[in-house]
C-alpha cells in the first residue's frame, strides 16, 4: 500500500508556487497603489484583484492540505 497524502517534493513544489505568487501579488499591490495615487481608478481595481487572487490561492491551499490524511 502507498503512501496517503503528499510527498515531500509536491510538498516543496506548492511552497515555492506559494512564494512565487505572493511575490507576483505584492508587485501588482504596489504597482496598483502607485497607479491608484496618480489619479486613475484602475489602479485600486488592480489591488482588489491581487488580494482576491492572493487570497483565493491562500484558502485553496489551505482546505487543501486540511483535506490531506
Amino acid at each position: 500500500m502507498g503512501r496517503l497524502g503528499q510527498s515531500v517534493e509536491q510538498q516543496a513544489k506548492v511552497r515555492m508556487y506559494y512564494v512565487m505568487a505572493s511575490v507576483a501579488s505584492v508587485v501588482l499591490l504596489v504597482s496598483g497603489v502607485a497607479i491608484g495615487i496618480m489619479g486613475n481608478p484602475a489602479g485600486w481595481v488592480l489591488c482588489v484583484v491581487a488580494v482576491a487572487l492572493w487570497l483565493g490561492l491562500s484558502l485553496t491551499i489551505k482546505y487543501t492540505r486540511q483535506a490531506q490524511p
